[in-house]
């Protein structure tokens, strides 16, 4: 019984740690002359523990992976088009400024600087109008959707499980009209 006694500790530490995962991620999609724009929101990711990793000037990364879908019935729902937005700020410790950037699959779109914290989280956390890139083109009466999961680096806690705690995700159906 003794034995057991710091092996309970240990989990119930672990237990306590772990937080909730983050919210849900809204997405609001925009189809326009053929085209589909993916925005994408996801305020709740941003919490005390984010917001004190960036003070210690730890670099933090907000990941979005971006998929258009068309439902089926009868097999699995086959994938139109996927792109990723990857989001990231860094405190500079020394100056007291914010460097972020936002990269689309793996190619940085935009680099700056910014100076208020509010800024900062704006830029992790609202994504809009990410274009997505069908290899055909739509079907005219046809239902779509759009999935993003949404995950946070470094981390935000230490758990047994080892997938999903670090995961946002959002959906949003919508029918292609022409």
């Amino acid at each position: 019984m003794t034995r057991l006694a710091p092996v309970i500790a240990a989990v119930t530490f672990v237990a306590g740690v772990v937080l909730p995962p983050p919210g849900d991620v809204t997405v609001t999609p925009v189809v326009s002359e053929g085209r589909v724009l993916a925005s994408m929101a996801a305020p709740d990711a941003w919490t005390v523990e984010t917001r004190e990793l960036l003070q210690i000037g730890q670099l933090l990364t907000f990941s979005y992976d971006i998929e258009l879908r068309r439902p089926s019935t009868i097999w699995l729902d086959s994938l139109v088009a996927r792109t990723s937005i990857s989001t990231s700020a860094k405190f500079d410790t020394l100056t007291g400024g914010y460097q972020v950037s936002r990269l689309r699959d793996g190619r940085v779109v935009r680099s700056e600087r910014r100076e208020q914290e509010s800024e900062v989280r704006q830029w992790m956390t609202v994504v809009e109008q990410v274009q997505l890139d069908p290899a055909s083109p739509l079907e005219p009466n046809a239902e779509y959707y759009i999935r993003v999961r949404m995950y946070m680096s470094p981390r935000r806690s230490v758990t047994v499980w080892p997938f999903g705690r670090n995961e946002s995700s959002g959906r949003a159906d919508f029918t292609y009209i022409r």
